[in-house]
């Protein structure tokens, strides 16, 4: 079988021209799922009553159900109980233009949320509890304790695995086109309808999608040796 590369490189600026969605897509995944995880922690370490079972329960769902279902519950279910919302204090619902979009950032921000949740825990349980004890000695609060001792410590810990986490997302919103998002994947498959090109749109796909990660690899990695030279130099100093 002969590849038609004149075709894969006509396509190139076609399927990258939906790299912003895909990048846009991540890095809002990956805000709110952080948020979630910073939420969910929080509630799990201060063992808020009934919370934090609600928080494992969820969590436990989460990691359980296949993401793809997950995009597809949310799909269907959040422009229903959208409609059921609408007249709500004068907002109206609008089913003819629905943010399918947005649809994939609430699915991705969940699933997302409940693995980084636990990768927030391990770091900060790998923060040894003698240095929050310290800073009581010197009369700092729990919360000064908190954001100036443990934070930074448990952020450096945590930033190879939330690298990881953002390639694993970044390559997961592929499942996006099942929903109507035209992200990279289903721009590629688009844009060999007419000659049925389809491997070709996959590979120059999959080339794209090697190369951010490949580049976002190295940033991680540089940003993480730099942190751990900055908290070295702070435990010396």
């Amino acid at each position: 079988m002969n590849l038609d590369y004149a075709f894969m490189f006509s396509i190139i600026p076609v399927v990258a021209k939906a790299l912003p969605v895909t990048l846009g897509l991540t890095f809002l995944s990956l805000f709110f799922a952080l948020l979630l995880a910073l939420l969910s922690g929080i509630i799990l370490i201060r063992k808020v009553f009934i919370l934090n079972k609600v928080v494992l329960f969820f969590n436990t769902f989460l990691k359980g159900v296949p993401l793809l279902v997950q995009l597809l519950f949310c799909y269907y279910a959040i422009p229903y109980l959208m409609e059921m919302a609408d007249g709500f204090m004068g907002w109206h619902y609008d089913p003819r233009n629905p943010s399918y979009f947005a649809f994939a950032v609430v699915a991705f921000s969940f699933n997302y949320g409940a693995y980084i949740t636990d990768l927030l825990l391990s770091s900060y349980r790998a923060v040894g509890r003698g240095q929050l004890e310290a800073s009581y000695a010197v009369g700092m609060t729990s919360w000064q304790g908190m954001i100036h001792i443990v934070v930074p410590q448990a952020f450096a810990i945590s930033l190879p695995g939330l690298g990881n986490y953002f390639m694993w997302l970044l390559k997961a919103t592929s499942l996006a086109s099942v929903v109507n998002v035209f992200e990279m994947l289903s721009v590629a498959k688009a844009s060999t309808a007419e000659n049925y090109a389809i491997l070709e749109g996959y590979l120059v796909a999959a080339g794209i999608y090697w190369i951010v990660c490949i580049a976002a690899e190295k940033i991680i990695k540089k940003s993480s040796r730099e942190m751990n030279r900055y908290q070295k130099k702070v435990l010396a100093a």
